[in-house]
Parts: structure tokens; sequence; C-alpha cells
């Protein structure tokens, strides 16, 4: 069956080995986002770029037309003195003045007047007479070469103001150097676009780390604590985020109650062995004594009531700790209301004849049918455990036990005894598991289980237990438990009520 399960398990560890890291999910899935958002605002920045340039250049051209048409506006003739013929721009071929060329055609086509800059040209401008260009929404510009350099134009019709055409105006311009322009621009954002790619994938790498690395510190400790070595604990830097230091700081707590569970697990264990070892080892010598030569019956039956007696003691132990163990597990159980003025005097009946046995008064005064909210048999027990302690511990005297229902409606059951009494150091202590003091220790055998019992009962039961002792003067003990009424899911999430429980 080992072979067996460690060979089952050992897929699963090497599937969880292979499973992709947090740092390469995170740049596989924000890295291609990041980088094409990096890479969409390059274009944009590009087309942005590109719609500029072009503009310019058919806005430069659609200005010369305009000042053309105001001309010409209102004419019944197509009379051109009044425009600016003689500007340089119009009369010079050469770069540095930014020539702009200009013909102008009647209606049927026939050249009326062109600028003197075309002259100089090494040919003729195509009469380009198509009335009008139409823009779409991605810009472009209608180009021609002549020679060795490439030329681009606008052609607009010219009206007189009865509407009639007088002619069509053709304006072109040297095409700008836009096209090594945007591809500088071009290779510029591609080189910043792979720079900002690789520097943001750099930063979420190094962020992921930054988060991996207290679960990292996390994993170390957890792989290195053991039950012999429980002092590790994970180091928060002051840097870390809230969320990590809060998993951290929950670590830590978790570690911390495993601590103090693995410490009180040890320290109940050697008790235990303690407790256990000495009934034990007084029994193996009875016996041994008893073997040891021939008896008469009757030094056998003493002898087997001594082991009797012996063995009451350490059943009696077992099934306390057994229940402490099953109140430890902090689990739900049934509870129903109780009769804790019967449950009280049935407990009182119990215990009358070892009362009685030591010439103590025990006394029960008890309001009728005061109800509380729990486990019918741990609530007993715990009763059974309160009576037994205060007339184990009484010498003289008696144990009175009251049973009230307080202002608020929950149930209160008071034992009152003239015994030994406790310090407060004593009473601080008392619960505690196999705690017995030295004037206990000296009057009485016992495991020194009894109160954590009651103790335990009683938290699991959401009550309140109370001492009032004092050494030589008795003990008062008090039991507040929730009544039926007050038992509800919103106040007590361990409270299940049992409708057909008695």
């Amino acid at each position: 069956m080992t072979a067996l399960s460690s060979q089952s398990s050992a897929p699963d560890a090497s599937s969880a080995d292979e499973r992709p890291s947090f740092r390469r999910r995170l740049l596989m899935r924000i890295g291609p986002a990041v980088v094409l958002a990096l890479a969409v605002l390059a274009l944009i920045a590009w087309g942005g770029a590109y719609l500029t340039i072009h503009q310019n250049a058919t806005n430069a051209l659609a200005a010369e037309v305009n000042e053309m048409r105001a001309d010409v506006d209102g004419q019944d003739t197509l009379d051109l003195s009044r425009y600016a013929w003689d500007e340089a721009h119009h009369r010079l071929a050469v770069d540095r003045v930014d020539p702009i060329f200009v013909q102008v055609f009647a209606p049927d086509g026939r050249l009326v007047r062109r600028s003197a800059n075309i002259d100089s040209l090494s040919g003729a401008l195509p009469a380009r007479r198509r009335p009008v260009h139409a823009d779409g929404i991605w810009p472009s510009l209608h180009t021609f070469t002549l020679g060795d350099r490439s030329f681009y134009y606008r052609t607009r019709p010219l009206q007189a103001s009865s509407g009639e055409r007088l002619g069509f105006v053709q304006v072109a311009r040297l095409v700008p150097e836009h096209r090594s322009l945007l591809w500088g621009f071009g290779a510029a954002l591609g080189g910043l676009w792979l720079l900002l790619s690789g520097g943001l994938l750099g930063l979420v790498a190094w962020a992921a780390g930054r988060v991996l690395r207290p679960l990292r510190s996390i994993t170390e400790v957890a792989q290195s604590v053991t039950s012999a070595a429980l002092e590790e604990r994970v180091d928060i830097p002051p840097t870390a985020d809230r969320e990590t230091a809060t998993l951290g700081r929950a670590f830590n707590a978790l570690l911390d109650r495993i601590e103090e569970h693995v410490a009180a697990l040890r320290g109940f264990t050697a008790n235990a062995a303690h407790e256990l070892q000495t009934p034990l080892t007084a029994l193996q010598g009875h016996v041994e004594l008893a073997l040891r030569r021939e008896r008469d019956p009757e030094s056998y039956r003493e002898t087997l009531r001594l082991l009797d007696r012996k063995l009451g003691g350490l059943v009696r132990t077992l099934r306390a700790l057994l229940t402490l163990t099953r109140l430890d597990r902090a689990g739900d159980f049934e509870r129903s209301p109780v009769d804790l003025s019967a449950l009280a005097a049935d407990e009182a009946d119990a215990v009358q004849p070892a009362a009685d046995k030591k010439g103590l008064d025990l006394e029960v005064d008890a309001e009728a049918s005061v109800r509380a909210s729990g486990q019918p048999a741990l609530l007993r027990k715990a009763v059974r455990n309160l009576l037994d302690n205060a007339v184990k511990y009484t010498r003289e005297g008696g144990v009175r036990v009251g049973v009230r229902e307080t202002a608020d409606g929950q149930a209160r059951l008071t034992c009152v005894d003239t015994g030994v009494g406790m310090s407060d150091e004593e009473c601080a202590t008392a619960t505690e598991r196999f705690y017995r003091g030295d004037e206990a220790g000296r009057m009485a055998q016992g495991s020194g289980l009894g109160l954590s019992l009651i103790r335990r009962t009683v938290e699991e039961h959401g009550g309140e237990l109370q001492f009032d002792s004092a050494p030589g003067e008795g003990t008062r003990v008090t039991i507040i438990l929730p009544s039926p009424s007050s038992c509800s899911p919103a106040r007590e999430p361990k409270c299940k009520q049992a409708p057909n429980a008695a």
C-alpha cells in the first residue's frame, strides 16, 4: 500500500511542478496586451503625423486656390489682373522660395494664363482640368512627375456671380519630403515601441518577483517547519504591500496557534503519562506482592478489591480524557432544553452516600424547572464532577447547591462548600488539566481533570464559569448557561435545537 500510494502521488507532484509560474502566466497574459497597446499608440502617432503632413500640404494649395477665387469673385468675365502673379513663389522655381505653379484654363480647355516659374521647368505642366478632386477620410496627394521632380496639384472651377463657369484654376507644388520624414518618424516610433515594451515587460516581471518574494519566504518557512522546530516565522518586510503583509501575519498567527497547541499536547501527553504511570506502577506492585508467596483467599480478595478501586480511578481518568478530547474537537453537538433543577437534584442524590460517609450536609435549593440549553450528558458530567470535588475536598460542614434563573433569563447553578478553599493563584490555574493544589493533593487522590472538564463543557455551551474562594474558607463555583430561548444561531453558532429531545 505504501509503494502504491507513493506511485499514485508522484504524477500529482510532477504535474504541479510543470505548471507555469505566476510570473510566467502574468507575462503571458499582460505582456501581449501591453505590447499590442503600445503598438496601437505608435500607429496612432504615425497616422497623426501622416494626416498632419498631408493636411498641411493640401491646405497650402487650397489657400492659393481660394486666393484666386477671391480675385475673380463677382466677375462676369475671367479677369486675372488682380491676382498676385509677381510674387516670388510665382516667378521662381527654386526650392528656397517654395514655388507654386498656377495655370488657368478657359471652359473649353484653352490655357488662359500661367505663372512665370512654369517657363523655367524642363517641360510643360500637364493640364489636369478635372474640376474637383474629392477629399476622402484618408487624404492623399494627386501627383505627377516632370523630369526628376515630383509635383502634386489641385484643380478647382472658377465661376461668375451668376453661377456661370468662367474656367479652371490648377495649382501645383513640389511634393514635400514627407515620405522620408514619415519613414524616419516610423523608425523612431518602432525603436521607442521596442524599448517601452521591453521596459514594461521587465517592470511586470519585477513587480511579479516583488509579489512572489514573500510567498517564497512563506513557502520556505512552511517547508522548514516540523513538530520539533516550530519557532520559524515569516519575515514581513516594511515594503510589503497590504495583502502580502496580511497573508504573512495570518501565516505567522497560524504557526503561533500550532505551536501553542503542540506545546499543550506535549504537556498534556507528559501529564497524562505521569498520571497513568503512577497508579499502574502501584497496581503492578500489588500484583507482584500478591504473587510473591501463597496467601489465603481473603488476602487475594483484599488485593482484588484494591485493584478494583485503583482500576476504577483509572477508568474515570480515561473517560474524562475522552470527554475532553471530544470537547477539544470543537464539533457541533445537538442541544435541547435541559431541566437544570432536576439534573442537579439527581446528581446530588448520586453523591449523597459519599457526603453521608464524611458526615457532610448536602443541600439542594433549586427553583422549579430552571431550563438551560445544552447537551444533557455533558452537563450531567460537569455537575457530577463539581459535586464530587466539593464533597471530596470538604472535611466538615457541608455543600449547598442552588439553581436559579438570572434576571436576563439565563440558568445559574451555584455550588458552595466549606472545604479547603483556594488562593487567587490557585483559582487562576485550577482549571488546567492535571493541576492539583498542594492542600487538595494531600487531602484526597484525584486526576486533576474534574475542573478542566467543567470549564471545557461550560465553554462549549457558550456559558460562564466563575470561582470565589479563599484558603480555609471554602469555595463558591458558579456556572451560568444560556436558556433555550436565548440560544439562537445568530447568538450561538454551535447551538442546534433538537425539538424531539426530552
